[in-house]
């Protein structure tokens, strides 16, 4: 391509100016609903973004889910158990969970799945081929949430209500009912940080796995310097942590009265 044309292209795209004044002309399209054009794809860059969008969402919820599951779950468990072998159990996960790298996890996954032939390793055409993404996604979340709850609980456990309550005879069941209350007060807050930290993560998982979704797709227009698809893939996803944030507030508000009071 001549020097010439590259300029009349640079220019075209206002490529030539300074990085803020082509953020802020891209802002202004953004408003129009123009989010620009795919330059390795020659085509309009919202086109690809939200063909990829599904798998993302499919993947994010499952392994959002897997997470709470696990977390209330191991979380409950360590706190009745407090100071024995459940307990420990628990928190060798989490401290597990926590350390281990996005990447070794899915290396982990992989060589499981070589090993046992049981799951498909790479691909979106059934469910099976969710599994192993959403595990992998899922463990690090699992383990924070699982942590937190426990801590929580322990202390709700302990307040003189929970006592009350044990010394009115009531069912185990409800008296750890009332604890949840107020210990999963934080676990609702921490959701929206929670999807913000899975969403991170699929850009490795999804690349891994060969999962079409937004991480993939971020990695591969990154590798391709298509700047409007990785912008448009960065907005969406900082646009689906804000809702997820304000959803989580909401259930917070449901589920705790002095927050609605404020």
């Amino acid at each position: 391509i001549s020097s010439e044309t590259v300029k009349k292209l640079r220019s075209d795209y206002g490529l030539d100016r300074a990085l803020p004044v082509q953020y802020w002309l891209w802002l202004k399209q953004a408003l129009k609903g123009d989010f620009g054009y795919s330059f390795a794809q020659r085509r309009p860059a919202s086109s690809l973004v939200l063909e990829r969008v599904g798998g993302t969402l499919v993947l994010t919820v499952s392994a959002f889910a897997l997470a709470l599951f696990l977390a209330l779950l191991l979380g409950v468990i360590s706190a009745l158990n407090a100071g024995r072998w459940p307990d420990g159990l628990s928190l060798w996960f989490s401290l597990i969970g926590l350390s281990l790298p996005t990447v070794l996890a899915s290396i982990g996954c992989l060589y499981f799945a070589f090993w046992t032939v049981w799951l498909p390793v790479g691909g979106a055409d059934t469910w099976r081929h969710l599994v192993l993404p959403s595990i992998t996604l899922a463990i690090p979340s699992a383990a924070f949430l699982a942590r937190t709850l426990r801590l929580e609980l322990i202390d709700s456990l302990g307040q003189p209500y929970i006592r009350a309550a044990v010394a009115k005879g009531l069912p185990e069941w409800r008296v750890v009912w009332h604890a949840m209350r107020n210990a999963i007060n934080p676990v609702i807050s921490l959701a929206g940080v929670t999807l913000g930290g899975l969403l991170s993560g699929a850009v490795v998982v999804e690349k891994v796995f060969g999962w079409p979704g937004l991480g993939s797709l971020i990695v591969d227009s990154l590798l391709s310097r298509d700047l409007y698809v990785a912008l448009d893939c960065v907005l969406l996803a900082s646009f689906f942590v804000i809702v997820a944030n304000f959803f989580a507030d909401l259930l917070l508000a449901l589920n705790d009265p002095r927050v609605r009071c404020r």
